[in-house]
């Protein structure tokens, strides 16, 4: 929202399902669209000798069923012949199809790696192991089993590698009529019995599929098919359906008989919302499934094919009239209206505008649902009025125009994001007034249609008028056409001025949009490594300056680790570490100096129990050994990305004189690296438990000994000492 101006704002599906439609349609992601009808595809079925009688074809008893795997491998069954075929890819392993199987009609790959076919006249289900080529079960079922679906084909194959989540199948049976839940053990988890959809009892359950977090089940018979869940309620009615496929986010595809389309459908707020259907070229009524891709697939005769896109006749106009807008405040000038459309070549938007200042409609028009993707409307008796029936035959035509991107951050940018959407302008052509409609006129092809997803109306409009004598507006002719005329100009002029308000937006690193962090960085010098996430070049961008000041510093280089990682990291100097390498024994051979004992006496050490600390002989120079080197000590464990990642910024920001390598603590103890009160700490916490040998378990989480000063060597004898 502008500081000096508000925006009416329709965008949400339930905002448009209240508006009145004219050969439109919801689209599925909301928005609208023109209305469509499906048109014929060729069929195995069809006359294709040029006959007056068609070619009579045996068709399957019972539907054949299609599954995907990890490696792309598509599974289909024969119910005809009793067999499983495969096939593969030239870069996919080769696989085995197991034998004996008696009627297979439905079949699923879980998550695991289990195969499901399901043997209707068997009444078994048989689950074999793809990577071991096995046949792990046979599963009897009561009934007989007619189709099977895995839930890791409903959520996406990727999402369920390696988890239980879409382990296991669903199994759907006939008398009696259940759905049963399996695992790959062959145990039954799950056991419920179907109910008939209300006024079809001579419907018979045929396909079972998993639609967002529960299965529908296809009913069908005497060429009626109806769609229903668990308990009987009906989703949709589709007669000549002959297979369904569903997934969890809510896309659920239907297949009609041979030489029809494809239809597809999303579940929003409840209802079913249809799309453009896909043309199914050659389908032989088999079988249809989303592979891991999201692309549909069905079986033909020869084998398995992908749609080939929308296969729909669009009608060439429609419109969408808008309930009354109310702006609160009577004699408004409404400002510009913003739309987020998608206008493909050779289609087009026109807008009409009618305001008023009555309260009351007289004779207002009747609303009317879209042609498709009609959904439920929440207390319709609140849905504003609509306009009389004839109030835009006199009201001005308003063209749209593509705007163009002169700011970033104004309240005109689209509500929508994506490639496809663009958000076009155009001003009110209409008088003052506090109510306002709006009628959108779309036009397009039999092919392409326009689509619209979002309104934006600014109310007021801008206030110039009041900058300018008062002879120019006296009248409410010259003021309309005044307002219009400057409306293009002041409306660029007012979203210039917004944007340089919020360019404090734009130069703080924690509001700026993603896109705008290369350029910041500029200011600084820097090039943003685009590994880093996100938050971690914004923390970065937030400290450049101060980090910079102190660059080649090691408090700098551990900041920096710690913005990168999200966790502290420590660097150590090795020269530091002079004098912790270990101990020496007695004296030099030369005799030399006093060597310190442990039990601090200052006797001179020349007998085992007392020994020198110090790992540096005398004499050496360790300073050329240890100057100018560094660790950098990690907690944890780094992915491959994140290693390379730190060994560049531990080059890129330690002095040039310095070498410095890195080193992962891991989980435990380094063996070779071990430093204490730096990479590992001995002792535990208090109030920790002390283990006893022989009832301790090595690495089980306690402690040999007691956390008390440990004595001294040489002053004890062995057997009476404490360890710890």
């Amino acid at each position: 929202m502008y500081a000096d101006r508000g925006i009416a704002l329709l965008a949400h599906e339930d905002q448009w399902a209240r508006c009145a439609h004219d050969r439109t349609v919801l689209l599925a992601g909301g928005g609208i669209g023109l209305d469509w009808q499906s048109i014929a595809v060729s069929s195995p079925w069809d006359d294709k000798c040029g006959s007056c009688t068609p070619l009579k074809k045996e068709k399957p008893a019972l539907a054949a069923g299609l599954a995907f795997d990890r490696w792309c491998r598509a599974w289909r069954t024969r119910p005809l012949d009793g067999s499983l075929e495969v096939t593969t890819s030239s870069d996919a392993p080769a696989a085995d199809c197991p034998g004996g199987l008696r009627h297979p009609t439905g079949v699923a790959v879980d998550a695991l790696d289990r195969l499901y076919v399901a043997e209707s006249a068997g009444h078994a289900v048989m689950v074999a192991d793809l990577w071991s080529g096995r046949v792990l079960h046979r599963v009897p079922v009561s009934g007989r089993p007619i189709d099977v679906v895995s839930p890791a084909a409903a959520t996406g194959r990727e999402a369920g590698i390696g988890s239980g989540s879409g382990a296991g199948a669903y199994v759907l049976t006939r008398s009696p009529h259940r759905v049963l839940r399996i695992d790959g053990a062959g145990a039954c988890t799950r056991n419920e019995k179907l109910r008939r959809p209300c006024g079809h009892p001579q419907l018979r359950p045929a396909r079972v599929a998993l639609l967002s977090d529960r299965p529908v089940v296809l009913w069908s018979g005497d060429g009626t098919a109806v769609i229903a869940d668990l308990l009987g309620e009906e989703l949709l009615e589709e007669p000549g359906a002959t297979d369904i496929e569903g997934t969890t986010a809510g896309r659920l595809v239907v297949a009609l008989g041979p030489g029809d389309v494809i239809r597809r459908f999303s579940e929003e707020g409840g209802a079913l919302i249809e799309d453009e259907p896909l043309a199914a070229e050659d389908y032989d009524g088999g079988a249809v499934t989303i592979d891991a891709t999201g692309r549909v697939v069905y079986t033909t005769r020869g084998g398995h094919r992908t749609t080939q896109g929308p296969k729909t006749r669009h009608v060439r106009q429609g419109s969408v009239t808008t309930y009354r807008l109310d702006s609160g405040t009577y004699r408004t000038r409404w400002g510009r209206i913003f739309v987020d459309a998608c206008l493909p070549t050779g289609t087009g938007l026109t807008i009409r505008a009618l305001s008023t200042d009555e309260d009351e409609v007289y004779d207002p028009r009747p609303p009317t649902p879209p042609a498709r993707g009609t959904r439920a409307v929440r207390d319709p008796d609140q849905t504003p009025p609509l306009p009389p029936a004839d109030a835009f035959d006199d009201s001005d035509v308003q063209p749209v125009v593509r705007r163009g991107h002169t700011v970033a951050l104004a309240a005109a940018d689209p509500t929508v994001t994506g490639p496809e959407w663009t958000t076009y302008e155009t001003g009110v052509a209409a008088p003052p007034g506090r109510y306002l409609w709006l009628q959108l006129e779309l036009t397009g092809t039999e092919r392409t249609s326009p689509r619209v997803r979002a309104l934006r109306i600014e109310q007021p409009g801008h206030a110039l008028l009041n900058a300018l004598p008062r002879m120019f507006s006296s009248l409410d002719e010259q003021a309309d056409f005044l307002h219009g005329y400057l409306t293009p100009a002041e409306g660029m002029l007012h979203d210039l001025d917004t944007a340089a308000a919020e360019r404090r937006m734009l130069v703080d690193p924690r509001t700026t949009p993603d896109e705008f962090l290369p350029w910041l960085a500029s200011f600084a010098g820097i090039a943003l490594d685009l590994r880093w996430p996100e938050e971690a070049r914004r923390a970065l961008l937030v400290e450049v300056y101060p980090l910079y000041a102190r660059r080649g510093t090691q408090a700098a280089l551990e900041r920096m680790l710690r913005l990168y990682l999200g966790r502290d990291a420590r660097i150590v100097e090795r020269w530091r570490l002079r004098g912790l390498g270990g101990g020496i024994l007695g004296f030099e051979p030369d005799g030399g100096l006093d060597s310190p004992t442990v039990a601090g006496t200052t006797r001179r050490a020349g007998m085992l129990g007392h020994f020198t600390i110090g790992g540096a002989l005398p004499g050496a120079d360790s300073y050329e050994k240890l100057a100018h080197r560094f660790t950098v000590l990690i907690p944890g464990c780094l992915t491959d990305e994140q290693r390379e990642v730190v060994g560049d910024l531990v080059r890129a920001q330690k002095p040039s004189h310095t070498l410095g390598d890195v080193c992962e603590l891991g989980s435990g103890m380094p063996v070779g690296r071990l430093r204490l009160g730096l990479t590992a700490y001995v002792a535990p916490p208090l109030r920790r438990a002390t283990g006893t040998i022989g009832r301790a378990r090595l690495g089980g989480g306690t402690v040999v000994g007691t956390p008390a000063v440990a004595s001294r060597v040489g002053e004890t004898r062995l057997g009476g000492v404490r360890v710890g």
